[in-house]
């Protein structure tokens, strides 16, 4: 009788096991590395695999300030159907349009609004990418939505049709960008079955025949969760999140017309090889982009083996390759790449920034690169170079931090979609040695000219008045090719000044201390600066650090000089060139220190040199010891002078060409605000400047200077101590600048209108309103509150629904301590006046009823809690919080430091009512005037 009643509990019992085991099966982490500072003291991490065979991370920490996930399809462009090429991108896109549970379309974008939210994704050759973050409460509800987009999607006729047209939208700004038509040569010229070959993008004519039946059946192919990995970031415990977790992501089915992509065989077309081909040029700036397209085998060639021969080109020490380049005045950058493209195929780029001198002899650079990369084959890499990479790598993530989650979880799905869940992120950090044959097959192969193809982007017409000329009728855009002459004998006669390998990197840190501090409580804003120091020539605060608790430090100086008034763009203008001069040098004196976990650059600060240094608190005060001692002695030669000069005059024209919306900024920037200059003017002041004007500017530059210095980190008494002698130092021999410093003010005559010409075929335009009333801080709260809704409604109905262009959307801003506001559109199909007055009537709907926009009572709580929480736990970085807090203390007429503080106040108190009244008053214009931005772009010619 007992095993009569005992049989079916024991059956119940053994029920429930199976139905736990088929939910997950854990995964050893076999990762030795460990996160140790104290902020993530409580950090979990559960590996699992889940019933349907998905792959999931699942990291659970109660002091996250939000949580996030990812996904990974490892599918991407290079499995287009040659019929519909852009199809991986479109369905990217149209995952979103609803599914059977979430018919809505775009109601997941929506849901991440209301709880302080973002999200987006990616398609490369290889991958497709997903990735939001959300408020804490709100987490579960959209990890369901989220999860839903890889669930039976709709694919509705008339919303693939309208996302036809937004594609295209984002296709028609790649013509007007030379790094999107560098690539497009690439595509055009890669081998015969080459998944770079492809139009990854797609447009309307491409994407036109795509119908509901077949991006489901392409779909089915690859959306399978046995070709995927997820990411799950959450505050909730391990033991609720994995069971959760789980059950949600294994809701996602197998396909049982899932396709397993095959490896890409070689064509044997060798074409494009010996030859040199040439983008006409949009931007000023020239480039030469050198690469190999390499087939692996049955053993391919280590990641780190990659790594480090990056590691080693890239390296602006002495005698290096780029120092060489520089000092021939050849080049003012250079980049190095590897990226996977397909499953046995990879491309190693070797990217440079030219010179004017280097614009005309490109062969000379071509030459110089093959020198160093035969030199290398003849000395080998340094065997410590892949030691020092993994070294810092893991020094890097055993003593992370806080930081954007958005941006933690991009990198780090990426490299998951490359690595074995079980030793993840092991060996996307510490690279496996590499063998000598390993290194031999990478260095024969690159040290071959004729295996390397070579694309160069020029407006010097001298290039291709010998070259055959080419079209392409994707992108309308002519280029040209023309036979590299000798281009065997590039690198066999040693022409080179002496060169050397890099040397061991003395910057990397020692021993590493954790501060002893403790976390704040969640009930205020977490950082207090305290005024530690003040004279006539030096101001200096400090800020302990109780929230990131990572053994780093952030460090911002501003040097004002009476050099560096805002009075004329003459002296902004020798600024800015004095500090790409300075940078560069910085560069070439410190290089391994920015391999080495520290960072350093200057730029052009209200009416002074901003310094920001960051990195290990034992290593950055030597740095910056360094950096003030050798920052006055600057020299610079005329012909060095013209190079600076140039690229700088080169980065002004290219930030009037880069975008519409960007470039209309800038104007209006300039007519709101007093003492503030367009890149225009810039560019006029900048011509303008003769050598002895700089000459003169520089060597004045610190003969009288006051420092405004905000500091951020965890800092025992000495180095308190020694770190205000430091200042102190640099101050001892100069006299006191003492004058008011400058702050942002708005001109008095307000402006209606602003005409802006654009160079290039897009349109735009900005409507920026504004609070003049009063400049409280409740109408700041509620300003940026406001922003947050307004830009997914914007999206939604200026984009998604009437598709006036790609970049449609509204941001918050705050100019002289006002709340300000701007909406923005970029359109290649409307004019400027269409995209305002198809504007001004949205904004006229909203604030007549923004109840009809969907701004209930519940949302505002929900937008309300999430306002309050971004600041309680901000999701900056450590060197973005310490530029927050030195603008708290710096760049207002008083210091502001209980500002965040009284936000959170004002923000618990406030009503739906009193939001609305807001909302409505800002929006109809009751509370400053609107400024209308046209901004017109150039002719399209057939």
């Amino acid at each position: 009788m007992f095993w009569k009643l005992l049989c079916p509990i024991l059956i119940c019992t053994s029920l429930s096991i199976t139905s736990c085991e088929q939910q997950f099966k854990v995964v050893p982490n076999q990762c030795p590395l460990q996160v140790s500072t104290p902020a993530a003291a409580d950090q979990k991490i559960e590996k699992i695999i889940c019933s349907n065979g998905l792959p999931l991370l699942i990291i659970s920490d109660p002091n996250l300030p939000t949580s996030g996930a990812a996904l990974l399809v490892k599918t991407g462009n290079n499995a287009d159907p040659e019929e519909y090429p852009g199809m991986a991108h479109f369905t990217e896109h149209c995952v979103f349009l609803g599914n059977e549970k979430y018919p809505e379309v775009s109601g997941f974008p929506g849901f991440l609004s209301e709880n302080n939210g973002v999200h987006n994704a990616f398609t490369y050759p290889n991958k497709t990418v997903f990735v939001f973050s959300v408020e804490h409460s709100a987490f579960s509800d959209a990890l369901d939505q989220f999860v839903h987009l890889f669930i039976n999607p709709k694919f509705r006729q008339e919303d693939l049709d309208r996302e036809k047209y937004a594609v295209h939208q984002e296709f028609a700004a790649h013509p007007l960008s030379d790094g999107r038509r560098v690539h497009r040569i690439q595509q055009l010229v890669a081998p015969q079955g080459h998944p770079c070959a492809r139009f990854g993008c797609g447009n309307a004519s491409t994407l036109t025949p795509v119908t509901t039946e077949k991006m489901a059946e392409w779909f089915k192919l690859h959306y399978s969760p046995e070709n995927m990995c997820a990411i799950a970031y959450t505050s909730a415990p391990l033991s609720k999140a994995k069971k959760q977790f789980s059950k949600i992501f294994s809701q996602i089915p197998r396909s049982k017309n899932y396709e397993r992509q095959e490896p890409f065989l070689p064509s044997g077309d060798t074409s494009s090889l010996k030859n040199l081909y040439i983008n006409q040029a949009i931007q000023p700036t020239s480039n030469l982009e050198i690469y190999w397209h390499i087939y692996e085998s049955s053993h391919p060639i280590p990641l780190g083996c990659y790594k480090a021969l990056a590691e080693v080109l890239r390296n602006e020490s002495k005698n290096s390759l780029v120092s060489l380049l520089k000092n021939e005045q050849l080049i003012t950058d250079l980049d190095v790449e590897f990226f996977r493209s397909s499953l046995n195929t990879g491309e190693f780029y070797i990217s440079y920034e030219l010179t004017e001198k280097g614009d005309k002899h490109y062969s000379q650079v071509i030459d110089s690169t093959f020198q160093y990369l035969r030199y290398i084959q003849e000395h080998g890499i340094p065997n410590y170079t892949l030691e020092e990479i993994s070294t810092i790598n893991a020094l890097n993530y055993c003593y992370s931090s806080k930081s954007p989650l958005f941006d933690l979880l991009c990198k780090q799905i990426v490299s998951l979609g490359n690595e074995d869940l079980s030793t993840y992120p092991y060996h996307s950090l510490v690279y496996p040695k590499y063998s000598s044959e390993d290194e031999s097959a990478l260095l024969n192969l690159v040290s071959d000219p004729e295996q390397a193809r070579f694309v160069l982007s020029s407006k010097n017409s001298e290039h291709w008045e010998e070259a055959t000329q080419l079209h392409d009728p994707i992108f309308d855009m002519t280029y040209y090719v023309k036979a590299l002459d000798g281009v065997q004998d590039y690198g066999k006669v040693q022409s080179l000044k002496p060169i050397a390998l890099p040397k061991p990197n003395l910057f990397i840190p020692k021993e590493v201390t954790l501060p002893g501090v403790h976390l704040l409580k969640k009930q205020e804003f977490p950082f207090a600066p305290a005024l530690s120091y003040q004279d006539d020539k030096l101001t200096l605060y400090h800020c302990e650090d109780h929230y990131y608790t990572a053994p780093k430090l952030s460090s911002q100086i501003r040097i004002r000089s009476p050099q560096i008034s805002r009075s004329s763009p003459q002296f902004l203008v020798a600024t800015e060139l004095y500090c790409l001069a300075v940078n560069d040098q910085l560069l070439r004196e410190y290089y391994p220190a920015t391999q080495a976990g520290l960072s350093f650059t200057s730029a052009l600060g209200g009416d002074g040199i901003d310094l920001r240094v960051s990195g290990y608190t034992t290593t950055v005060p030597a740095l910056l010891n360094s950096i003030l001692t050798s920052l006055p002695n600057l020299e610079i030669s005329y012909e060095t002078f013209l190079v600076y000069k140039k690229q700088l005059l080169e980065l002004y024209q290219g930030a009037l060409l880069n975008c519409p919306v960007r470039s209309g900024l800038d104007e209006l920037a300039s007519q709101v605000m007093k003492e503030t200059y367009s890149n225009t003017t810039k560019l006029s002041a900048l011509e303008k400047l003769s050598f002895s004007e700089f000459q003169a500017f520089a060597s004045n530059l610190f003969n009288s200077v006051h420092l405004e210095v905000m500091v951020l980190g965890n800092l025992s008494e000495q180095q308190k101590k020694d770190y205000l002698e430091m200042l102190q130092v640099f101050t001892a021999s100069r006299s006191s600048h003492a004058t008011k410093p400058f702050y942002y003010e708005l001109q008095s005559q307000e402006i209606s209108e602003i005409h802006h010409d654009y160079p290039l075929t897009a349109n735009g335009m900005l409507l920026l309103l504004q609070d003049k009333s009063s400049p409280s801080i409740q109408g700041k709260v509620c300003a940026e509150m406001l922003f947050e809704w307004l830009h997914h409604i914007t999206f939604e109905e200026l984009r998604t629904q009437q598709q006036l262009g790609y970049m449609v959307g509204a941001r918050y801003r705050e100019f002289a301590s006002r709340p300000f506001g701007f909406l923005y559109i970029r359109s290649d199909a409307y004019s400027p006046e269409e995209l305002l007055a198809k504007t001004s009537l949205f904004l006229n709907k909203v604030s007549a009823s923004p109840e009809k926009f969907g701004i209930s009572q519940e949302k505002f709580a929900n937008i309300r809690k999430a306002y309050i929480n971004k600041i309680l736990e901000p999701e900056h970085s450590l060197d973005m919080m310490n530029s927050a807090l030195f603008s708290l203390a710096f760049e207002r007429p008083f210091v502001e430091f209980s500002t965040p503080d009284l936000k959170i106040a004002i923000a618990e108190t406030l009503t739906y009512e009193e939001f609305l009244k807001y909302c409505q008053c800002f929006l109809s214009n009751e509370l400053g005037t609107q400024t209308s931005v046209y901004i017109r772009g150039t002719q399209k010619t057939s």
